[in-house]
């Protein structure tokens, strides 16, 4: 094993995603991270000091490509159609994401950092964009980006282990009616 003078925080971030892909939201070890990247565990402290701030790296990434997204998917889009756009892609990206979705949750849940906050705030922000089109009640407007966020977060998580799978009614219909339900009753 040698010593990487070629190592960088993208690289780290990069090596850990691939890791959490293949496995799970624990995968990404120091020790898994510095096999994966041939060098010694020691190196990856100089970019990260410990696991909690490599996963919050992985969080702001998350939600920087999430914003990315939003911003190529939803373009065009105004008013209501636009929320529901947002809705679905964030869906989409979630469950296409799953483990490091699940990373992110398990992050936020348990950090104080102000990264995760201002990411949220942001998120909020852009979902207010489209809201503010049809909606104009402040209350109104968090009550309804709070329940599409729990939605969406109740989507991935339940779909992601399996729990939505019935005939009965397909994930993305049921996901569509409780949205629009969302969006009835937040005016």
């Amino acid at each position: 094993m040698t010593q990487k003078r070629d190592l960088s925080e993208d690289k780290i971030i990069q090596a850990a995603i691939e890791l959490i892909t293949d496995g799970n939201y624990d995968s990404a070890t120091f020790k898994s991270i510095a096999e994966k990247l041939d060098c010694k565990t020691q190196a990856l402290y100089f970019y990260f000091k410990n696991r909690d701030d490599l996963n919050l790296a992985l969080t702001k990434y998350y939600f920087d490509k999430l914003d990315d997204k939003i911003k190529t998917e939803c373009f065009g889009y105004s008013g209501k159609e636009g929320i529901i756009q947002v809705a679905k892609v964030m869906r989409k990206f979630g469950l296409s994401n799953l483990s490091l979705s699940l990373l992110v949750l398990k992050t936020a849940e348990i950090s104080k950092d102000k990264i995760i906050g201002d990411e949220t705030l942001h998120l909020r922000m852009m979902m207010n964009t489209f809201i503010e089109k049809f909606v104009t009640d402040d209350k109104a407007k968090m009550t309804i980006t709070r329940g599409i966020r729990s939605l969406v977060i109740g989507e991935v998580v339940n779909e992601g282990i399996g729990w939505f799978h019935n005939p009965l009614i397909k994930n993305t219909d049921s996901f569509e009616i409780n949205l629009n339900k969302i969006l009835e009753n937040g005016n």
